[in-house]
């Protein structure tokens, strides 16, 4: 059986698939709508007909873990839905099979992906930790675990940004 990687946009983009001749990769429908350049979008189209690769969608239950990861890793709101699509299609697939990759450039993908437990792969092996944030008043420094960056804070209104709260080194 084929290794399994699980593409997100950035990758699909990139010519990164040419150096996996045996692999097999899978990925949703919004990450292929996503891919726009023509040539790009040929290379796609090259591989859906060599058939080495598939258009899946997640189950909901993957859908709604990674929404609560990503709360809980506070990269919520850095993700839009194809990212948490994507991280709940590594999911699926490797409840089904044991040798799966979800592939990213996004560090907010790969972080929760990693809090999940998932096998992740950065192509260019800039993300080495898993980091925990919070949201952190720059003004007081007051800090709240609330997933959304909109959050003003309730000691001075200052607009909260997000601050690492944990990293752990993942390599």
């Amino acid at each position: 059986m084929p290794r399994i990687y699980i593409l997100d946009t950035g990758v699909l983009v990139s010519t990164w698939t040419d150096k996996k001749v045996e692999s097999l990769f899978v990925t949703t429908p919004n990450i292929i709508d996503e891919v726009r350049n023509r040539l790009s979008r040929f290379r796609a189209e090259t591989l859906f007909l060599l058939e080495k690769m598939e258009e899946r969608t997640p189950r909901e239950d993957d859908v709604r873990r990674v929404e609560s990861a990503s709360t809980s890793s506070g990269d919520r709101s850095e993700l839009s839905q194809n990212d948490i699509e994507i991280i709940a299609l590594a999911l699926t697939i490797s409840g089904e099979s044991s040798d799966v990759t979800l592939v990213s450039t996004d560090f907010a993908v790969l972080n929760t992906a990693s809090h999940l437990g998932l096998k992740i792969l950065d192509p260019n092996k800039k993300f080495g930790q898993e980091i925990t944030w919070v949201m952190k008043c720059p003004a007081c420094n007051y800090k709240s675990k609330a997933p959304t960056r909109e959050t003003e804070c309730p000691v001075c209104g200052t607009e909260m940004r997000r601050s690492p709260l944990k990293k752990r080194k993942i390599r």
